[in-house]
């Protein structure tokens, strides 16, 4: 307890001693005090302080060595700091006597550093000051002649290479417009051949479609024109049938002898007029049971079909009585024989 009342009777001596310092005087009490609380004093103990400081007492004659004496205390508001110690401020040391030999010492030093220095200048700077000679000068005139004729050779060269790309290019360039105008010019005419060729695909079609169109319209006309055409000559061959039948139906004269020479002939016409009937009925059973026709026969045989009904032929109108000019001649046909006038006969293989 003794101690510790000790050292808190010192650390209120050393705020005594601070409260009492002039510069510390000059700032504020709250400056102050803060101070002071910063350094473990209570609020007693600094009121105390307070007291001794106002009343000019310290309380302690001998204080320790190791109080506030000699220590810097910083200023809160001021912002500089204080010293103080036993007594007032202290001044500036003393300013050191110098003797002969500091004297001889800086002087020693002092000039070898201006001869360094000299002598740097001497072989780096005086050289550069210096203006050149005429020797150098024309060295560095010739060098620099030999340097711009370089320069000048480069230049020169440069300036071709250039001019030979510039044309090189240019030539490239008209060729390239060439070659895409020829380009441009085919793929114009590709277009044009195929629009031209898309218009034919185009009338071909057409015709195609018109001609499959026309085609079965052309084969039932044509078929229509053979089954008249096959109607009239079936008409025919019953009417000559009719006919032949009724010329072997009526009573026939008495047959006159006629050379040998003349009868031949009648024969000749029977026979043709039987070919010509053989043939007109292979015709029509080879219009009827042979293969079909193509379009281009069948469009053909019906632009070429004969148009409206046949006629009576003209042996069909010949007179039903024989003159006395006529003679008879067998004809054989189905097993029975039949006589037929010259002139019928004639007529029939005539109109055949």
């Amino acid at each position: 307890m003794a101690s510790s009342s000790g050292s808190r009777e010192e650390l209120l001596h050393n705020a005594v001693l601070f409260l009492l310092d002039p510069k510390v005087k000059e700032s504020s009490l709250t400056s102050r005090i803060t101070f002071l609380e910063g350094k473990g004093l209570t609020e007693p103990e600094i009121q105390e302080a307070l007291k001794r400081a106002a009343a000019g007492e310290t309380g302690v004659k001998n204080p320790s060595p190791g109080g506030w004496e000699g220590r810097s205390y910083p200023s809160a508001r001021l912002g500089r700091d204080v010293a103080y110690g036993t007594g007032g401020p202290t001044g500036p040391p003393a300013f050191p006597q110098r003797d002969w030999r500091d004297v001889f010492i800086m002087a020693v030093i002092s000039g070898g550093v201006v001869y360094g220095l000299t002598a740097l200048a001497r072989k780096y700077l005086v050289p550069h000051l210096r203006p050149p000679t005429t020797s150098s000068f024309q060295q560095t005139s010739q060098s620099l002649s030999e340097q711009y004729d370089a320069a000048q050779a480069s230049l020169d060269e440069l300036t071709r290479s250039t001019k030979s790309l510039q044309d090189t290019l240019e030539a490239d360039r008209e060729r390239i417009t060439t070659v895409v105008e020829e380009v441009e010019g085919a793929v114009r005419s590709v277009k044009d051949n195929e629009e031209r060729w898309r218009e034919e695909m185009r009338e071909v079609r057409g015709e195609v479609e018109s001609v499959r169109d026309l085609v079965p319209k052309m084969i039932e006309k044509h078929s229509a024109a053979q089954s008249a055409s096959l109607k009239d000559l079936q008409n025919e061959l019953r009417s000559l049938k009719a006919l032949l039948q009724s010329r072997a139906a009526q009573p026939q004269p008495q047959p006159q002898p006629l050379p040998t020479a003349s009868s031949s002939p009648p024969t000749k016409s029977a026979d043709s007029l039987a070919s010509s009937t053989g043939s007109l009925g292979a015709q029509s059973s080879s219009t009827t049971s042979g293969p079909p026709v193509s379009a281009t026969t069948a469009a053909a045989n019906a632009l070429l079909a004969p148009k409206g009904a046949r006629g009576i032929p003209a042996w069909q109108k010949a007179p039903s009585t024989p003159s006395r000019s006529e003679t008879t001649t067998p004809v054989e046909g189905k097993g029975k024989g039949k006589e037929v006038d010259r002139e019928e006969e004639a007529s029939a293989s005539g109109s055949t």
